[in-house]
């Protein structure tokens, strides 16, 4: 368990410097540019990896494998594309408070597809984490003003947790069914594939990484195989053992790394306006995520009775994407 918890904290730490390294891209590179690379280069990886273990492939039916690219489509391009775009236009340390914002979304999410009671508590959560976005907006830096461009990034940068809130909601009942590695991989590839048309609008990737100092290397390794490959197989290797709200706990730690990272790599600046809208912030997402209970921990999730005889009958899963079958 000690290990699980210290995984995790990794996974934190690794997402922290991840909008670092994204950032240090963005110098020389376009998102779109950033995007592809990011998505190729860990589908590579992955593809790697699954053929190693293909003599153990799990079995889908056609319906799961459907929810597999809706959740990969929401994980990986989604989230990816948001945190690239966004990242563009807001700091790196202010994109890594965002992401803390993903325990909101999850609570919003599985009250609307998991039927989960939105309590006051949680309702008093969101407009404290709110507040804290417009704190840090208004007043985080010197550069921060509330123009078309700062909010615009902010909302762009917002999708990527609210598409990882729908990833982590959706994949749950598919834990076990796979190793980690092997789910993770599955769903990036499956991910990936809506954003590669992007290579026949912009196929500069290949002719700048030719070009890449060893510094962008280095930037490009963090960014997609550490922050994607490794910290996401960590992060499912995680769910399996523990409850999501105890998994989630963790993503309070990037902005931390995030914010710090980007002072000291960076550059950037820390006031005391980041400082205050980051702390309410993060009271907001803990106040949202208390005493969460029921479905988003797999409470409520049907279990198979065991059938004498026979295997016992997959119950359906209303509710979260029609009728798929229950899975442990």
């Amino acid at each position: 368990m000690l290990v699980t918890h210290g995984s995790l904290l990794l996974v934190a730490a690794f997402w922290g410097s991840n909008f670092i390294s994204m950032k240090y891209l963005l110098r020389t590179i376009s998102p779109v540019e950033l995007l592809l690379l990011r998505l190729m280069l860990s589908s590579l990886i992955f593809g790697v990896l699954l053929l190693a273990t293909s003599h153990s492939w799990p079995q889908f039916t056609p319906s799961e494998w459907r929810h597999l690219a809706v959740i990969g489509t929401l994980g990986i391009s989604v989230n990816i594309s948001s945190a690239a775009f966004g990242t563009q236009m807001i700091p790196a340390g202010l994109a890594s408070l965002i992401v803390t914002s993903n325990p909101i979304f999850t609570a919003i999410l599985s009250r609307m597809l998991l039927g989960e009671v939105l309590t006051r508590t949680k309702i008093l959560g969101i407009v404290v984490a709110f507040c804290g976005f417009l704190i840090v907006l208004l007043w985080g830096g010197p550069d921060a003003t509330f123009n078309l461009h700062n909010s615009l990034g902010v909302l762009i940068t917002l999708g990527g947790p609210s598409a990882w809130a729908l990833y982590t909601i959706l994949s749950k009942p598919y834990m076990g069914r796979a190793p980690s590695t092997q789910f993770t991989g599955i769903v990036t590839i499956i991910g990936a594939l809506p954003a590669m048309p992007l290579l026949l609008y912009d196929h500069r990737i290949f002719g700048d990484a030719v070009r890449f100092t060893a510094l962008d290397w280095l930037a490009a390794l963090v960014t997609t195989g550490i922050a994607l490959v490794l910290a996401y197989t960590l992060w499912f290797r995680g769910l399996r053992v523990l409850q999501p709200t105890q998994v989630a706990i963790y993503i309070y730690m990037v902005p931390v790394f995030g914010v710090v990272g980007s002072w000291l790599l960076l550059g950037e600046s820390i006031t005391i306006f980041l400082l205050l809208g980051g702390a309410t912030i993060l009271a907001g997402v803990v106040l949202t995520n208390r005493s969460r209970q029921g479905p988003i921990d797999g409470n409520a999730l049907p279990k198979r009775e065991p059938a004498s005889g026979a295997v016992a009958e997959r119950e359906p899963i209303s509710g979260v994407l029609g009728d798929r079958p229950a899975m442990e």
